[in-house]
């Protein structure tokens, strides 16, 4: 694991380019994808557990006993988990979770997860991932806003993206065309959108 990191940063400071990921997330203005893999969203709770004898009557524990708080991890959804340079977003079947790097307030390491804390959310939010040090590094490193690699997309066809705006805010948004018909979130507002089946808004003009 961690030969492969260092051979992931080697390379990154070397060229001074990463590979854009597939994702579904929409990307907004000057928001590029970093990461992305399938994950697991595991949530920490707080369990009372009550020792000791003590007899309880309608809920109440009498007599003798104390009751102490536990930490435990349950799994809460699987999905997709999406770093980009201004977001962390955990897409699953039930559940979501986006966290902007400002709110994120720590991120540590497992042996094959992420624990991250943020400002807007009181508990703390596990993602199972491969290779935990590239994704701590790398959100450590959007945080402080040190990532300036330049994506590079693979040469090939002209794009097909589904081009469109964001009914609510305005935001200027491109989706791979196989997403047709399926909801996604605007980065912007965060208001759910269904892409449309063809380009609302025309293709960029090509650098002159």
């Amino acid at each position: 694991m961690q030969s492969e990191a260092k051979e992931f940063f080697v390379k990154l400071i070397g060229t001074g380019k990463v590979s854009v990921p597939d994702t579904p997330v929409i990307m907004g203005t000057d928001e590029t994808a970093l990461l992305h893999e399938p994950s697991k969203l595991i949530e920490a709770r707080a369990t009372r557990v009550y020792v000791g004898g003590g007899t309880r009557v309608k809920g109440i524990y009498i007599g003798g006993g104390e009751s102490t708080s536990v930490q435990s991890l349950k799994q809460l959804d699987s999905g997709a988990l999406t770093l980009t340079t201004k977001r962390l977003v955990f897409s699953g079947s039930m559940e979501s979770r986006v966290a902007t790097m400002k709110d994120i307030v720590s991120v540590e390491p497992f042996a094959d997860a992420i624990q991250v804390s943020t400002g807007r959310k009181a508990k703390r939010q596990v993602y199972l991932v491969r290779n935990p040090i590239i994704w701590v590094t790398l959100i450590r490193m959007a945080i402080k806003g040190g990532i300036s690699a330049t994506p590079v997309k693979p040469v090939g066809h002209p794009s097909t993206d589904i081009r469109f705006n964001c009914p609510r805010c305005g935001q200027h948004l491109a989706v791979e065309q196989r997403g047709v018909g399926t909801a996604v979130n605007c980065p912007s507002c965060n208001e759910q959108i269904e892409i449309p089946l063809r380009s609302t808004r025309p293709p960029p003009l090509p650098p002159s």
